[in-house]
């Protein structure tokens, strides 16, 4: 049933995706690939690609990049075909031998992986070489203070994890991964009304979501330095960027 559910509820999202702000925003996608050094002969695994933006980007640095994504209407949806190879998997899925790929990334994926997340990122380290490096990166609550707020306000748009920075760090230490770099990444007067329209979401859970929103604590508005412009709610939204090496 759960597996079930993602697919539609991402069959949805494929068709608005690639209008939310987030998904193309120049200085986050900038960070993630130059969060480690890519090599021209690297072989790169983006786990739940989506339409490929970060699979993309990173194609011009890199020998080949593959891109895995469980939803294929993301997969048709991409604009990249001629610069990552697509394949229809879920990465709790083995299908790759182990050690073949030189770094694996992901963004914004494993907040989605609601059952046997451990598993998936197990499946990261396995199929890295030795040395290779994994790029994981995902939105956080700005403070702890406000994580109780994020988890509500998430529960009228989608069943998800919340993750702190300790909650990944230890997740990739469990798989293995060592020497891990933390880089923070702030993606300035978010547009809370861009996030809401574009998101598949029903009129009803856009209006309660904004409403929760703008009528918050003022320690929540100041979290994330909300600002009401124009009938918008401009937050900053914290992002977290990590880098392991196996």
């Amino acid at each position: 049933m759960y597996m079930t559910n993602q697919k539609k509820y991402w069959q949805t999202r494929s068709e608005k995706y690639d209008e939310l702000n987030w998904v193309s925003y120049p200085k986050w996608i900038s960070e993630i690939v130059t969060a480690t050094e890519f090599d021209k002969n690297d072989l790169v695994l983006d786990v739940g690609t989506g339409t490929g933006i970060i699979a993309e980007a990173l194609s011009f640095k890199v020998k080949s990049v593959i891109g895995i994504d469980f939803c294929e209407d993301m997969i048709k949806k991409s604009q990249y075909k001629d610069s990552v190879s697509f394949i229809l998997r879920d990465i709790r899925d083995p299908l790759f031998n182990n050690e073949i790929f030189d770094k694996v990334t992901a963004r914004m994926v494993f907040h989605h992986i609601i059952e046997d997340t451990q598993k998936a990122m197990d499946e990261c380290y396995r199929v890295l070489k030795k040395g290779g490096k994994m790029i994981l990166s995902e939105s956080i609550p700005p403070s702890p203070e406000v994580k109780e707020d994020f988890v509500r306000i998430f529960s009228f748009k989608e069943e998800r994890l919340t993750f702190l920075e300790e909650d990944l760090i230890k997740m990739m230490k469990n798989s293995g991964f060592k020497n891990i770099k933390i880089n923070f990444h702030t993606m300035e007067n978010f547009s809370v009304k861009n996030w809401l329209e574009k998101s598949g979401l029903s009129q009803k859970n856009q209006d309660k979501i904004f409403e929760m929103h703008v009528t918050n604590s003022e320690t929540f508005k100041n979290a994330y330095n909300m600002k009401i412009i124009n009938g918008d709610c401009l937050i900053d939204v914290k992002n977290i960027i990590l880098v392991g090496e196996k």
